[in-house]
């Protein structure tokens, strides 16, 4: 009998303990999501592998390839809920450091150039929903974290970061102004978030 009312005491404490552990884990998940990161593009241009930095400038992603250097603010972002009916995941980025300013990632509807720019900027393109592989080690769009390309430019040596998850894009340009690529995410903290639970 007194082991019965021990068990039945033990109830509310056992449940207690069991909801903050959900609680905890539901926490880490979201706190993950706040995280900064670079961007590292894995590519291979005129037969180089390398690894480029994703670089701000101009309005557009760009790689800053060993083949390519690229002057600009250096990808500095972490995920953050767009504002809108959807409640989709966006992604956002320091854009300048002096003075600091923050713009929204997006891909050009008409274009599919990967972009940054204020909220009114992203109006009629394609604002996510951003997100990581199951691996958590890689960008996706979309759900899919393939379908991402740079473009070189047609007037210069500058690659650039479209996402053409359909192919209609590179069916469109020559097979040398084009290269598959893809974008890790390199977090800030020095942590890999998969060993965050």
């Amino acid at each position: 009998m007194v082991l019965g009312l021990l068990v039945i005491g033990a109830i509310p404490t056992v449940i207690g303990v069991a909801e903050a552990i959900s609680a905890q884990k539901q926490s880490n998940e979201a706190n993950k999501e706040k995280i900064k990161f670079s961007l590292g593009i894995s590519v291979t241009i005129n037969g180089v592998n390398a690894e480029a930095d994703g670089i701000l400038t101009d309005g557009k992603l760009f790689l800053n390839h060993p083949e390519s250097q690229v002057e600009g603010f250096k990808f500095d972002g972490w995920y953050f809920m767009y504002p809108g009916d959807e409640k989709i995941m966006g992604l956002v980025t320091m854009t300048c450091a002096d003075p600091p300013a923050m713009g929204w990632m997006f891909v050009d509807a008409d274009t599919r150039a990967v972009r940054y720019g204020a909220r009114k900027d992203t109006i009629d393109n394609i604002v996510g929903p951003w997100h990581w592989t199951p691996n958590e080690e890689y960008l996706t769009l979309r759900g899919g974290g393939e379908g991402f390309i740079a473009v070189r430019e047609e007037d210069g040596p500058r690659w650039y970061v479209c996402w053409d998850p359909d192919g209609m894009l590179r069916a469109q340009i020559e097979p040398e102004r084009q290269a598959v690529v893809v974008l890790r995410r390199q977090l800030k903290l020095g942590v890999e978030s998969k060993y965050v639970r």
